[in-house]
């Protein structure tokens, strides 16, 4: 037999719950207590079983007020029509007058002639009086102005003692609404339950605040009913119907709040103690920090001051900032009010500012002097009415730390779909395409990292990556701030990562693979082993075999993850090091394999490949196989799921060219990536779609050519790429950077090209013409890829080529 303890309402009777008791049946035991006494508490502990709470109205505050305290002794807990948050309190004088002895009882007795009546009719709303037998003795309990006296000194010491965010536990709680209450408001008194992590809620049709009485039947399926746990519904942050705070992700940061409230969220270099620091990686660099409960606290704060200038729902707010932790409370703060935040990376060039904003019309921009001024060439950027100045300056409309207000802000309810974040892509090709990141998607792409990448909560991570520190946040990890400027790569880079590993006891970060090898190599010369990481990741650009022996042999006992995504999609594959350099049946080392080994697909997607094409692809008359390679053949990289952006923001040509909509309506995504799947069901990747070289008929790809002449030992950059010529479609062309310190003047440059000419024909790849070149141009967001286009074009042009 189950017991149950129930705590009537505020005013309310024990036998309140008489209809409820006689309708149980044998299987379970209510014991109705007077909820204004500790009755209740002696009979929950009594013994060690587990009860069920079930409380009306105030009763339901009394539970929760007392259940983090008693946890161990619940089962579940019911509230029906909850009343837990105050929607009317009284004011202070009020509060004052009625403690008095003669003059309180008088205000009491005259307010209860005044209310008693239309209060019993909202009580037991939409039921009239006569409606059930039982409703008589409700309404003759009424008459008692003394009990009216009980109800509002009960208020004055729930004013006094009101409910916290520290009263959440993980009891499961299921609440019950009335559609028609018109005694509780459903949507304050949800801004408390929402918080409990393990919670349910029922509402029922042409019920009012009296349900213990009308609705009995529905009671008892919610007391036989599995407790629910984990989130409502069973959904995930993002993932719930309709218009919803819990789709807002800064709910991850509420619930961090929760849970851990004193864990540092942010670590970063203090700015003095940076400039001072003498170059040795084993000199600590004095670091800041800051608590989830400081963090969020600013974010509310920063969130209310946008607010007040007139911020609000789908305004998009462009932040221009480095990472740190005023980037980030920016973003935060804008996404809780569901204002939409846009990063151009610091990499962004004059014309991607301009097609950046004529893309999403900002309303404001957070940024410094520098990029206010920058922007003011920009005709785009004249109508953006609100200009918020990070730092010194002038012509700003509003100043970031005047916008810290005390005053806290609401979350804002937002569907699963509504953009959170629009992040652009390099765009070095054509018109920038803005990501459309949505709630869920961001939220799907936590989770997906998460399968791959799991932290516990003793990790402490720093990641190069502004999607990672995303993560970090979802995940609750400590974050470390590279101490760098990822726009602008600097000699003194590996050694400033190398110190922040060892100074700050890293165990997780995430690397560029350029990060990667110059941290390798920097320890390397200077004889340090990085033993206390655990696990590093890199992806973003191929990374070769023998990159990967090189940052083994500094950090042998460390798990390497390369993931294999894009912007657009995060992780769509990984592998650990150590299986990407597991012996093939290649016994040559100056064979190379065709293509780089990605690992295993993600759980969390569906793949297919496709013939080259280019040009929109439509399938939704005609069948996949048309466009479909054979299995194991190289063909684009598509693929679909959760964490797959859908589309670009304002950008429906984008989404005709990378985009594919099938029978189903999922929508798939074009990596532009050409791979292929071995018999292992490991993905290889052999090249982009865009520098596929097409030379007499037949397709080459740059991935393989390009770790050959990495091997070389006088290259630093290199590329290979197709250019125009009329007899083959296409020439190969192979083209090499110098290592630093290489005389130019006395170089053998053709004893190079004949080393480079015998091991392409070892590898069966034709190589027309060989270029040295002053510089390899690389991407400007993580100079890890060849901008193969602005390559072509400085072949062109006299004076480049040097050898």
């Amino acid at each position: 037999m189950k017991t149950i303890i129930a705590l009537h309402g505020n005013p309310g009777h024990p036998e309140d719950w008489d209809l409820l008791k006689n309708a149980l049946g044998k299987d379970y035991n209510l014991l109705a207590v007077d909820a204004q006494s500790e009755e209740w508490i002696r009979l929950l502990t009594q013994d060690t079983s587990k009860k069920i709470l079930i409380g009306h109205s105030w009763g339901g505050y009394r539970i929760l007020k007392s259940l983090p305290k008693y946890e161990q002794y619940i089962e579940q807990v019911i509230l029906v029509t909850p009343y837990i948050k105050p929607e009317r309190e009284l004011p202070g004088l009020a509060k004052g007058l009625l403690k008095l002895p003669v003059l309180g009882d008088k205000l009491i007795q005259s307010s209860h002639a005044k209310t008693k009546d239309s209060f019993f009719a909202d009580l037991i709303y939409p039921l009239k009086s006569d409606s059930l037998p039982y409703l008589k003795k409700v309404q003759d309990r009424l008459q008692d102005w003394k009990l009216w006296q009980k109800t509002a000194f009960n208020k004055i010491k729930m004013q006094d003692n009101p409910w916290t965010s520290k009263d959440v536990c993980n009891v499961p709680v299921t609440v019950i609404f009335g559609k028609e209450d018109k005694i509780s408001q459903e949507a304050v008194q949800m801004e408390i339950i929402k918080q409990y992590p393990s919670h349910k809620v029922v509402h029922l049709e042409k019920a009012g605040h009296g349900l213990l009485w009308s609705h009995v039947a529905d009671l008892i399926s919610a007391v036989k009913a599995t407790p629910q746990t984990g989130s409502s519904t069973g959904n995930k942050i993002g993932y719930y119907p309709g218009s919803d705070e819990r789709n807002n992700v800064i709910t991850y940061m509420e619930k961090h709040l929760r849970e851990f409230p004193e864990r540092v969220a942010l670590r970063w270099a203090n700015p003095q103690a940076l400039a001072q620091w003498d170059g040795n990686p084993k000199t600590p660099i004095q670091h800041d920090e800051i608590t989830y409960r400081h963090f969020a606290a600013r974010i509310n704060s920063f969130a209310r001051g946008l607010m007040d200038i007139g911020i609000k729902k789908g305004d998009r707010v462009i932040i221009f900032l480095p990472m740190s932790l005023d980037m980030y409370t920016a973003m935060f703060a804008v996404q809780r009010i569901g204002a939409i935040a846009v990063f151009l990376d610091s990499w962004a060039r004059s014309h991607h500012l301009g097609a950046s904003a004529e893309c999403v019309g900002p309303k404001a921009m957070i940024s410094f002097k520098m990029a206010f001024d920058l922007v003011e060439q920009v005709p785009e950027f004249k109508s953006m009415p609100i200009r918020i100045l990070y730092g010194p300056g002038d012509k700003f409309t509003h100043k970031f730390e005047e916008l810290l207000k005390q005053e806290p802000s609401p979350i804002e309810p937002v569907e699963s779909e509504f953009t959170a974040l629009i992040t652009f892509t390099t765009g070095s090709t054509g018109k920038p395409k803005g990501a459309n990141r949505t709630h869920r998607f961001l939220s799907a792409q936590h989770h997906a990292l998460s399968h791959v990448i799991p932290y516990t909560d003793k990790d402490k991570d720093m990641p190069a990556f502004p999607i990672f520190s995303l993560n970090n946040l979802a995940s609750g990890v400590t974050t470390i701030l590279p101490a760098l400027n990822l726009a602008a790569p600097a000699a003194h880079d590996s050694a400033l990562l190398t110190c922040q590993i060892l100074s700050e006891n890293i165990n997780c970060t995430t690397l560029s693979p350029s990060m990667l090898v110059g941290v390798a190599k920097y320890c390397k010369e200077n004889n340090i082993q990085l033993t206390g990481l655990r696990r590093v990741v890199t992806g973003g650009a191929p990374i070769s075999k023998d990159d990967v022996k090189a940052f083994y042999e500094i950090a042998p006992q460390t798990d390497l993850w390369i993931l294999y995504g894009s912007t657009e999609a995060e992780p769509m594959a990984h592998i650990e090091g150590r299986d990407m350099l597991k012996e093939s049946n290649i016994t040559d080392p100056e064979i190379i394999e065709e293509g780089v080994n990605v690992g295993h697909i993600s759980e969390d997607i569906d793949y297919r490949f496709i013939r080259i094409k280019d040009g929109p692809i439509e399938i939704k008359d005609s069948p996949w196989s048309k466009i479909e390679v054979p299995n194991g053949e190289v063909g684009e990289f598509i693929c679909t799921g959760d964490h797959v952006c859908r589309d670009y923001y304002n950008n429906p040509d984008a989404f005709k060219t990378t985009k594919i909509l099938d029978e189903q309506n999922r929508v798939w995504h074009r990596t532009g990536d050409l791979a292929y799947i071995d018999t292992d069901k490991n993905l290889w990747i052999v090249g982009r779609v865009n520098n596929a070289i097409e030379r007499a008929g037949k397709y080459y790809f740059p991935v393989r050519a390009e770790v050959l002449l990495k091997r070389m030992d006088f290259t630093y950059r290199c590329a290979f790429l197709g250019m125009d010529d009329s007899k083959l479609g296409q020439a190969t062309y192979a083209v090499v950077e110098l290592k630093e310190g290489i005389d130019k003047g006395s170089f053998d440059f053709a004893s190079a090209k004949r080393e480079i000419q015998r091991v392409f024909e070892k590898n069966k790849i034709p190589v027309d013409e060989i270029k040295f070149v002053n510089k390899v141009p690389m991407d400007p967001r993580h100079h890890s890829k060849v901008e193969y286009k602005v390559l072509r074009d400085q072949l062109k042009e006299p004076g480049v080529v040097i050898g």
